[in-house]
């Protein structure tokens, strides 16, 4: 017999319909405590944009997407007509599996997954218990102290910032007691893929140059933009004689980084022309050499132990990954599939023995995915 209800609950999918790697991160966990024999339900909400044509078509948009992944008997979606999230100008407007008084009756038991604090004191009442998920570890922690995250009004406290608290992660904790879990990938969902020959694909990412956030702790400022991480790093691509793409919101009038893109033979793709869809963002990762990416530096600064949910997208489609260090690879066995770097040296050293052995490095990045980022494995660990 399943145990009590668990809702993934989510306010950042629905109202950001062309990010499809976000729309993955919820349905791996929905699908791995399904598959676990949970009680599972996807919890979406979405505020008004203002336009209710815009939100209509948003909402059609998800409801569309959640088919293509014959889960849509597992959503319930909240729609405020009327107001933003900070004032919701009146209760919601549900729609899915279950009706109102089902889902008020399912929740009083249920256990929600309050992913990234996206819902908000008024959206948890109700449930038997609840769970902070934290996706954005170091800055995360240093802005609860700042504004009300969620962190002591929780039953339990997750987050996938696998270093913090360790000596070397600078970030106070504060007596949290943080779980540390992995981020989680549906292995059936994400097939691994035939092996690439020699010269054969581009070694790629998706990401937000700019997210126009900074964390500060005492006199130390902690940079939340991936544009100060890629940089340092555009040499590689001529270092280690391979070719890279770049799928990143540079706009047109950043004339600067764009032609330093060029300049050391980075291409820059549009992420939601490749990317913007969960169908489009899945195969853009498996048509992929592999990944290489930098972190964001307040993951580095924060020693964090940060790794991205889309990497292990790429590692279960058996791509080898090369991403910059964050402390989480003290916390993961040695694997030739995914390798850290600190300077651009070491990511040019780890870029040349993927390629020295490709076929190895393929192979190990799905093991790692299967031993370690699997929801078979994930979900079973979760402090629940």
């Amino acid at each position: 017999m399943p145990g009590p209800p668990v809702f993934v609950g989510s306010a950042f999918v629905a109202q950001y319909p062309f990010g499809g790697g976000n729309f993955w991160v919820p349905l791996q966990w929905l699908l791995g405590l399904l598959e676990q024999g949970h009680d599972a339900w996807w919890l979406e909400y979405l505020w008004t944009r203002g336009d209710h044509a815009i939100d209509r078509r948003y909402i059609d948009i998800f409801w569309d997407y959640v088919r293509a992944y014959g889960v849509a008997d597992r959503i319930v979606l909240g729609y405020f007509p009327n107001g933003s999230k900070d004032e919701p100008g009146g209760p919601p407007e549900y729609s899915g599996a279950l009706g109102e008084a089902d889902f008020v009756a399912k929740k009083r038991d249920g256990l929600l997954l309050n992913m990234v604090h996206s819902m908000t004191p008024p959206l948890r009442e109700g449930f038997g218990r609840t769970a902070l998920f934290d996706l954005d570890p170091g800055p995360f922690q240093i802005w609860a102290t700042q504004w009300d995250m969620g962190v002591g009004s929780h039953d339990v406290h997750l987050t996938i910032g696998t270093n913090l608290g360790a000596p070397d992660s600078p970030v106070p904790l504060h007596g949290v007691d943080w779980r540390r879990v992995w981020p989680a990938v549906h292995l059936p969902a994400w097939p691994a893929q035939p092996a690439l020959a020699a010269g054969e694909g581009a070694y790629t990412t998706v990401t937000q140059w700019w997210s126009n956030s900074w964390a500060t702790l005492g006199d130390e400022v902690y940079d939340c933009n991936k544009r100060a991480g890629f940089l340092p790093l555009l040499p590689l691509a001529d270092r280690a004689g391979v070719r890279i793409e770049l799928a990143a919101n540079v706009h047109e009038n950043e004339r600067e980084d764009r032609d330093a893109l060029a300049a050391h033979h980075w291409t820059l793709l549009d992420p939601h022309a490749v990317a913007g869809t969960p169908q489009g963002f899945q195969a853009f990762v498996q048509r992929s050499r592999g990944e290489v990416s930098a972190a964001k530096p307040s993951y580095v600064k924060a020693r964090a132990g940060w790794i991205s949910d889309r990497t292990i997208c790429y590692l279960a489609s058996g791509r080898p990954c090369v991403v910059e260090s964050t402390g989480a690879e003290t916390h993961l066995p040695p694997s030739a599939g995914l390798r850290f770097f600190r300077t651009v040296d070491e990511a040019v050293e780890a870029v040349r023995a993927i390629e020295a052995d490709y076929v190895t490095a393929s192979r190990a990045a799905r093991a790692l995915a299967e031993q370690v980022f699997a929801t078979r494995a994930t979900v079973p660990a979760m402090p629940m």
